[in-house]
């Protein structure tokens, strides 16, 4: 008797210090009975109990487990979007100082200089950010993006080390956060964007100038898309339009024989490994074309991954749209996909 009393005492306590629940309190405490009291007491005490349990559960923060790898990198990145100070990541920033190319595309370079004396090793290199411009709801937002690749032929002492290749991205997109289970899956967002992609080379002379205008490449397009997880395994479908350009001023014709109409982006987070693969296919029996791009990245510390890539097919670069590439780098990578 005197252990529950000595329990119930101490309930009170841990209740006027933590709830101040004096109306309560006081209206066991004017209870005649003893046991009457003492079970009021308990009651107070059990109801207080179960509040911190579940305010304990609703305070634990999401985790990598919890929520999969691409929920993490989310939670990661909303408090940067909204830091006016800081740039977020948008695709992959990496640099592959080591890049071969065992079929190199000379053509475009050939028109205009004769001797190309394009290397088959160079290197490569991505940067890739984005910012919020308009949070339109708690779902629904405006966001900008920018990513510009480059191929380096860094070790091409001949001919000045110069940038083979360089392709700009700004791109326009709205963002949308979902709920929707599809197959399985969560799916995490849908997005719907205008993409600029252009190699900044422009005919200055005139479009009867036909070696400037053989370096030339750019388009726009309208591309739709969604993102779905499960656990560590991100899958991300998209299509696109290309926007229509009069047949005079097309530097880069056809591009869906070679890009296709979109591409498919699958990730797998493995211990602190990443797999990913980029798919293209343009769904044609008579000329079929596409390319595969393969991931793999690894922890080199605590900011920085070791990243290979590998290459196969049409369309790694504009100036190489419709020439084939096969290609396998070793580099640095300094934020992922997931």
């Amino acid at each position: 008797m005197r252990l529950h009393v000595a329990t119930t005492a101490l309930t009170f306590c841990l209740l006027v210090c933590a709830f101040d629940a004096q109306a309560d309190l006081k209206t066991c405490a004017a209870i005649a009975g003893r046991d009457q009291r003492l079970d009021c007491f308990d009651k107070l005490a059990a109801e207080a109990a179960s509040g911190l349990t579940q305010t304990t559960v609703a305070a634990k923060p999401e985790t990598n487990e919890d929520q999969g790898a691409l929920r993490s990198r989310r939670l990661h990145e909303r408090n940067i979007l909204d830091n006016p100070f800081g740039l977020t990541a948008y695709k992959p920033n990496y640099i592959l100082p080591f890049t071969y190319n065992s079929k190199v595309n000379e053509e475009p370079f050939r028109d205009l200089a004769g001797d190309a004396n394009v290397d088959s090793t160079e290197a490569k290199f991505q940067i890739s950010i984005k910012a919020k411009l308009w949070e339109i709801t708690d779902r629904l937002n405006l966001m900008f993006g920018y990513t510009q690749e480059s191929w380096w032929q860094v070790y091409n002492s001949k001919v000045s080390a110069p940038f083979r290749e360089t392709n700009y991205q700004p791109e326009l997109f709205f963002t949308y956060s979902t709920e929707w289970h599809v197959l399985g899956m969560d799916m995490e967002q849908a997005f719907l964007s205008f993409n600029h992609q252009s190699n900044g080379r422009s005919d200055l002379l005139g479009n009867s100038n036909d070696d400037l205008n053989g370096l030339s490449r750019s388009w726009n397009r309208i591309i739709a898309g969604a993102i779905f997880d499960k656990g560590n395994f991100v899958i991300a479908p998209r299509v696109w339009y290309r926007i229509p350009e009069r047949e005079r001023d097309d530097d880069n014709p056809a591009t869906d024989r070679y890009y296709g109409w979109g591409d498919l982006r699958v990730a797998y987070a493995w211990h602190d490994m990443t797999f990913a693969t980029i798919l293209r296919d343009n769904f044609r029996t008579d000329e079929n074309k596409g390319a595969v791009q393969l991931d793999w990245s690894f922890p080199l510390n605590r900011r920085f991954k070791g990243y290979v890539q590998y290459f196969y097919g049409y369309g790694e670069s504009m100036i190489d749209y419709d020439a084939k590439t096969n290609r396998i780098g070793v580099g640095i990578m300094l934020t992922d996909w997931i």
